[in-house]
C-alpha cells in the first residue's frame, strides 16, 4: 500500500488489508532523472517522489492542468516552497471545485 499526503509512505499488506508491522518513509527516493525535473525546495536533489507523489505533486500539476491558481497557491510562490502544508490543502480544495465542474 502507498500513503500519499504531504509526503508518501509505503509498506506491504496481507490478503486482508492488514499492514505487516512495518512502513518506509519514501520521501526522498529519486524518481526522475531528468536534467528538467522539479527541484525539492529545501534539499539540492531534483526528481525526489514527493514532488510527484504528494501534496506538492498536486499543487504542481493543478497549474499545469489548467486550475485557476491564485498568485500565492502557485508552486513558484514562496510561501508554497516552505515546510508548512496549508498552502497545498488549499490548492487541493481549488483542484476538487475544479473537478466537479
Amino acid at each position: 500500500g502507498i500513503s500519499m499526503g504531504s509526503s508518501e509512505g509505503g509498506g506491504y499488506c496481507d490478503a486482508d488489508g492488514n499492514l505487516l508491522g512495518w512502513i518506509n518513509e519514501l520521501c526522498y527516493i529519486q524518481l526522475d532523472l531528468n536534467p528538467e525535473a522539479p527541484y525539492d525546495p529545501w534539499t539540492p536533489h531534483s526528481g525526489i517522489s514527493h514532488m510527484y507523489l504528494g501534496q506538492r505533486a498536486a499543487t504542481r500539476l493543478a497549474e499545469l492542468g489548467g486550475v485557476d491558481l491564485p498568485d500565492d497557491l502557485r508552486p513558484s510562490a514562496p510561501g508554497m516552497n516552505t515546510m508548512k502544508h496549508e498552502g497545498h490543502a488549499k490548492c487541493l480544495k481549488l483542484i476538487q471545485a475544479a473537478m466537479k465542474d
